[in-house]
This record gives C-alpha cells, structure tokens and sequence, in this order.
C-alpha cells in the first residue's frame, strides 16, 4: 500500500527529544514509519519572530501578542510555508501550534493536533492566562480558524475533544480522540506487587503549585502519622528550590527526598529517573490543571498505579479505579491517604491495578497504537475525498 505523503511542522524542533516533553519527537518517530514523510520542519520561524515580537510587546505594554497575532506569525512562517508548498504533501501534522496551522490551513489539509484548545486553557492554566493577557481575542481567532479549516483535529482526551466540538463547532467526524503514549522506553514485564517495606510514593512535576506539590506533601505526612512507613521522591524540585516555599518543612524530614530536574536526554538524569520509577509504589500527581500528562502514560507502561485529580484530560490519561485512583479537585491529603490505605490493606487490589496500567499502555496508551490509528483515520477520510 502506498504511504501517504506528509510534512510534519511543531511549535519547536521534533528531533529535539526536549521539545515539549518529548511528545513530538515520539509522534514524529513513529509517523515516518508510517508514512512518506517529505518534509520535517526544525525551525518554523524566521529569526526575527520572538526578539522583534517581544519588542512590539513591550512598545505595546503587552498589549500586543506576537504568537496569537495573524499577521504576525504568518510573516514568520513564511519561509515555512514556502517550504511545505514546495513539498506538494497529501497531509501536514502540525503539532501543538494553532499559530502555524492557521498559516496552512488555505492551502493544505493539515491535521492539527493538540492537547487542549485556548478557550478552556484561558483561566484554567495561569501560567497560559498570564502569557496570553492582551492577545486573548486574537489567540481565539486563530484557534478558531485552526480548527474549522483543518482536515482533522486530533486529541489525546475527551476533555480537550469535546471543547473542540462544543467551543468551537467542530464536526465530530473532524475532532477525534486517540490517546498518546508513553515518551519513555521501558516497559514492565510483569504486574507490581506491594513492597515489603516502606510505601514508595513518586511526584513528577516543574510547576510545583499547579502539579499539587504542597498537597503531594502533606499527602505524604499524613500516611506517615498513620503508622504507614512512607517515602515521598519528588522530581522536578530541588530542596534549594524549595527555601521559603511549601517543601521548606519536607525537606527536613528523611521521607521527603527531593532529586530536582532530571533530564531525559541526559543519560545519568534518565537512568536515575528510570530506577525511581522502578523502586515507587504509586506514581503521586494531584495536579490541579493539566492537559493529559504524558507522565500518565509512562507510569503505566511501567505498570506503576496512579494516584491523582479528576481534572482536564486525566481523566482519559488515568482510568479511575482500574489503573489508579483520581478524586476531585477539593479532596484533603486526609481523603487521598485514605484511598491509598484502601488500595494497600488489599494486596490483590494492587496487583490487578498495576497489570491494568500494564494492559492499558500496551493497548491503549501507546504512540505505535496511536499511529496506527491516525493512519487509518487518514486514509479513511482521503477515500471519501475520492469517492
């Protein structure tokens, strides 16, 4: 059977395994084996996009958004859109970019892909509320545009699917979801077993506020005035990092153990980072805002149970009771650690939840099972053109 055809355009480069977590990396890897890929575009934007916006923006008191203006960011993709013209693709992936994809949509049947949309990320993530304060008009515009004009939209959750359809009026044949995988290369071979000694509770996370750092803490303490011995990892922190915040009681305590940023593509940061996921019992998130969360995905591939909120696209990350455990947004550190003890005073229980997060990265959660589908979605839809 013939490959389709297709270019691929990110935000960033996607050889660099560090751009966005790696997530356009492991899609752009497992495209090419997939499909004709004719073109990869490492820099999207002339070099004078961000010094020269950020200009305009300061002239403007922030009144003026260089990445959500129209004009703005298709006089920067130009050579962009020269070069994916002179590729003739039958398809273009744009990844995580409604800023591209808008410049693409006239000429191409782009398949937009995304976690989220900007209608329900403003006031829901403040760190993106912060950034886009002045451009929000124009940041819906595009992504409006985006949406309506492209040939698919593509999403890992329903949360960010349903926004697609319900915000934006996007046809449900045209916004589907497909689940991503796990940007990591380990997989467990077999199901998880309750340890012997202390629980071994792993927090994953930079922004230490919006992942529930403080409440991953306080989680931890109350286990541990229980009578259960308990091990609090965090990554993405540092003690130092911690003076004057919320970590500056834990990190006085020995269960609170803080290993800072570790990088993936940084061979000793993976490995360590990798022994951490072996050695937990839970994988600890109570974010209070998040897209899907990659990390989800990786903790099921290794077959670690998930403890988190119901919030945004974990709820299509983490199956409720099957391979972890979400509750709402308002439960106490008293409530998670009662669904922990729930989950340990049954070893069984355990078990079964960690063969479920092994069953569902194998089917489910998994960039291959996700290419797979994107291809048939694709030719399904090129056929009907045809026809």
């Amino acid at each position: 059977m013939k490959r389709i055809k297709s270019a691929l355009v990110s935000y960033g480069n996607p050889r660099d395994i560090a751009t966005w977590s790696g997530v356009p990396f492991h899609m752009l890897r497992v495209l090419e084996t997939r499909f004709d890929m004719a073109l990869v575009v490492e820099k999207p934007w002339a070099g004078w996009f961000r010094p020269v916006g950020r200009v305009l923006k300061a002239l403007t008191l922030r009144r003026f958004q260089y990445n959500t203006s129209a004009w703005f960011t298709r006089a920067a993709a130009a050579k962009t859109i020269a070069r994916v013209k002179a590729a003739k693709p039958d398809v273009v992936f744009v990844v995580s970019s409604f800023s591209i994809a808008h410049t693409l949509t006239r000429d191409h049947r782009v398949i937009n892909i995304a976690d989220s949309t900007v209608r329900q990320m403003i006031g829901y993530y403040d760190s993106f509320t912060r950034s886009i304060a002045g451009g929000a008009k124009g940041a819906d515009c595009i992504e409006a545009r985006a949406i309506s004009e492209s040939f698919v939209s593509l999403y890992p959750s329903s949360w960010a699917r349903e926004s697609a359809i319900n915000d934006y009026g996007a046809t449900p044949d045209r916004a589907l979801e497909i689940a991503w995988g796990a940007n990591i290369e380990g997989r467990a071979r077999a199901a998880r077993s309750l340890p012997a000694g202390p629980l071994r509770l792993l927090f994953v996370g930079a922004e230490w506020e919006r992942k529930g750092g403080p409440l991953a803490v306080a989680i931890a303490h109350e286990l541990a005035g229980r009578g259960v011995p308990c091990q609090l990892d965090i990554v993405g922190q540092s003690a130092r990092e911690m003076d004057g915040q919320a970590g500056t009681e834990a990190k006085r305590r020995a269960d609170i153990i803080f290993h800072g940023f570790l990088r993936k593509g940084d061979a000793a940061d993976s490995e360590k980072l990798d022994a951490l996921f072996a050695d937990a019992t839970f994988f600890l998130l109570p974010t209070y805002a998040e897209c899907f969360g990659i990390v989800f995905a990786e903790a099921a591939s290794l077959g670690l149970p998930t403890i988190s909120i119901a919030t945004g696209g974990v709820t299509s990350a983490v199956r409720s009771d099957v391979t972890g455990m979400l509750l709402p947004s308002t439960a106490s550190a008293a409530e998670f650690a009662d669904a922990i003890t729930a989950i340990i005073s049954t070893p069984g229980r355990y078990t079964a939840m960690s063969q479920a997060a092994i069953d569902d990265a194998r089917d489910r959660l998994n960039w291959d099972v996700w290419a797979d589908a994107v291809e048939v979605v694709l030719r399904s839809r090129l056929a009907l053109e045809v026809g």
